[in-house]
């Protein structure tokens, strides 16, 4: 028996090396067998990528274009083939009753062709090679699908929307309120319209971006209403107050009335709105005054003092005095706006009783009955003149004595003399008279020449009575009728300005002035009596001091308007002089006034012209 085998178990040692020496080779040939596929996978793929390079790759659509293979300009001309369509198309707008187009070229809508060219073929371009090259694959074998591109400008779709919206607007008309003759008319407002483009514009803006949009687009434009400032209505509503308002207002007083037409009213009238919104009429209240004038003067009344009746040189009654009226004009056109504002307002209408003021006269016949009984001559003064062409024969003199006649100064009062007279017109009898104009005689230089005989011989009678003298100027020369120093021209010139003769009763009792109007032959008088109640005043009239006394000229001059030998004088030789005289007024042995005169007496040389022949 044997034990070898057990022995030589052992873990033979070549067999258990050359699996090792094996694989190394096989990684090594697996290894170079990769490289090699992979590099003809990659020789592949960039011939891939070459062939394609200017190309669309395999598997790129566009919407439903296939546009593989195909170069920028055939993937141009297939895609417009394919989408030029989307130019074609309109918008219809729709404001109110009316549709308005406005075509897609316009807005220039379009494909993007370029755009959607660019980006076909930008597909598989980006990476290094082995990325291009698995996107190629995975396009080739999964494709790609471009979504379509639509543009249009956005700018020309807003400026043509905007002026298609524009061309909608309509201008709202005011009614309109005009008076006439007989009332108002109303002309009918007009209610506009404004298009609002906000929500069309924001609608096409989105629908423009889609591809399958319809190929006519209608969108509401939406209307506006634009109200007038004035409606109908209002003016209606304006014209109908004022109609209530323009109606006759009457002025009415006892038996006598004074009516301001509704014309007239009409006039004061214009419109407009009120805070309310209403449109109102409104009067112009400043003409209520004016539009009162005929109803002031028919309703005006001067108040008159009592008179006195006279027999011979005594006062045997009184004539009653008579109160004065006068319309309160304020307060009579306050009544007449508010009997407007009540028409306004859809009142009653009535008429207006006027508002007076009444003057109470400075003579009352209960002061003056009681002054009668007592009543004397105070005073009195008579001026002589010819009678000639130069006082309108005697008219001019007479006739404003005979209008002073009769008048009563009541105590405080002012007399006047151009407010005593009446009107100095022919009418009346007034004619042209003697006149000193410009330093030289106008026989018949203007009208009612002469009348300062008048003034003066009054303003005498008030001095010698002792009343207190106001306005008294001399004359431009001496006049040896009137006392001298103390003559009283009065005048009123063509430039305005105006000379009167006026004194103050200055007692407690009435003075009655009686004028007088005396004739004899060639020769005129005029003659002023003052009656009153003696107070015991004495006057003392001084005697005149003349200083600078210019002896006057006389001179002849020859002329061809009269017969040879005729000879007519046409001025007096009047010396010129000073004159100062100071009359003193007492009462009771002391002095009441005391006035000292001041006349300047112009020299005037005497003219006689003397009538001679003709030169042949």
């Amino acid at each position: 028996m044997t034990t070898a085998p057990a022995m030589n178990v052992v873990d033979p040692a070549p067999p258990a090396r050359r699996p090792r020496r094996l694989l190394p080779r096989f990684a090594l040939a697996f290894v170079l067998g990769l490289f090699a596929v992979l590099a003809v996978g990659v020789s592949a793929l960039y011939a891939y990528d070459q062939r394609y390079q200017d190309r669309v790759l395999p598997g790129v659509h566009v919407g439903s274009v296939d546009l593989s293979g195909m170069t920028a300009a055939e993937a141009t001309a297939r895609l417009h083939e394919t989408y030029d369509v989307l130019a074609d198309g309109q918008i219809i707008l729709v404001a109110g009753d009316k549709e308005i187009l406005l075509p897609f070229s316009r807005t220039r809508r379009a494909a993007a062709v370029d755009s959607m060219v660019a980006r076909a073929l930008s597909v598989g371009r980006a990476g290094n090679a082995v990325e291009r090259a698995i996107a190629n694959a995975r396009t080739a074998f999964r494709g790609v699908d471009i979504a379509p591109e639509v543009r249009y400008d956005q700018a020309s779709l807003t400026r043509w929307v905007n002026a298609l919206a524009a061309a909608q607007h309509l201008a709202p008309n005011d009614a309109v309120i005009a008076g006439t003759d007989a009332g108002y008319t109303v002309t009918p407002g007009r209610i506009g319209q404004r298009a609002d483009p906000t929500e069309a514009l924001a609608s096409l803006t989105a629908t423009l971006a889609k591809v399958d949009a319809p190929a006519e687009i209608r969108v509401d434009l939406p209307l506006v209403e634009l109200i007038p400032t004035i409606t109908t209505a209002e003016a209606e509503a304006g014209a109908a107050a004022a109609t209530r308002i323009a109606a006759d207002v009457r002025i009415v007083e006892g038996k006598g009335s004074w009516t301001i037409t509704a014309k007239t009213i009409r006039t004061w009238i214009t419109f407009a709105s009120a805070a309310d919104g209403t449109y109102e009429p409104i009067v112009d209240t400043t003409k209520v005054e004016k539009a009162l004038a005929p109803a002031a003067k028919g309703l005006a009344k001067t108040a008159r003092n009592a008179s006195f009746k006279i027999s011979g040189s005594k006062v045997v009654g009184v004539v009653p005095s008579t109160t004065g009226l006068a319309l309160d004009t304020k307060a009579t056109a306050a009544k007449v706006r508010e009997l407007l504002a009540t028409r306004a307002a859809g009142g009653p209408t009535a008429n207006v009783a006027p508002v007076l003021k009444r003057t109470n006269p400075s003579l009352t016949t209960a002061e003056a009955e009681a002054a009668a009984p007592k009543m004397r001559a105070i005073s009195q003064h008579t001026t002589f003149f010819p009678i000639s062409e130069r006082n309108h024969f005697g008219a001019n003199i007479w006739i404003p004595a005979l209008d002073i006649d009769g008048t009563v100064v009541g105590p405080g009062e002012i007399f006047d003399f151009w407010k005593a007279v009446g009107p100095v017109t022919r009418a009346r009898g007034y004619g042209d008279g003697g006149a000193i104009i410009n330093g030289k005689t106008e026989p018949q230089g203007a009208l009612a020449g002469g009348i300062c005989s008048c003034s003066t011989t009054l303003f005498n009678a008030a001095l010698k009575a002792g009343f207190e003298m106001g306005a008294r100027r001399n004359h431009f020369y001496f006049i040896d009728r009137y006392p001298t120093g103390l003559d009283a021209t009065v005048f009123k010139s063509s430039s305005g300005s105006v000379q009167t003769m006026s004194w103050t009763n200055d007692t407690a009792y009435p003075v009655l002035i009686r004028g007088y109007k005396i004739r004899d032959g060639s020769k005129g008088y005029v003659k002023f009596v003052l009656y009153s109640v003696p107070t015991g005043r004495r006057v003392v009239i001084g005697s005149p001091t003349i200083k600078n006394v210019k002896p006057a000229t006389d001179t002849t001059v020859s002329t061809s308007t009269l017969a040879p030998g005729v000879t007519k004088r046409i001025e007096y030789p009047v010396a010129g002089k000073d004159v100062w005289r100071t009359v003193t007024v007492f009462q009771g042995g002391k002095i009441l006034h005391q006035t000292t005169y001041y006349s300047h007496y112009a020299r005037i040389t005497g003219v006689t012209l003397v009538g001679k022949a003709a030169a042949n």
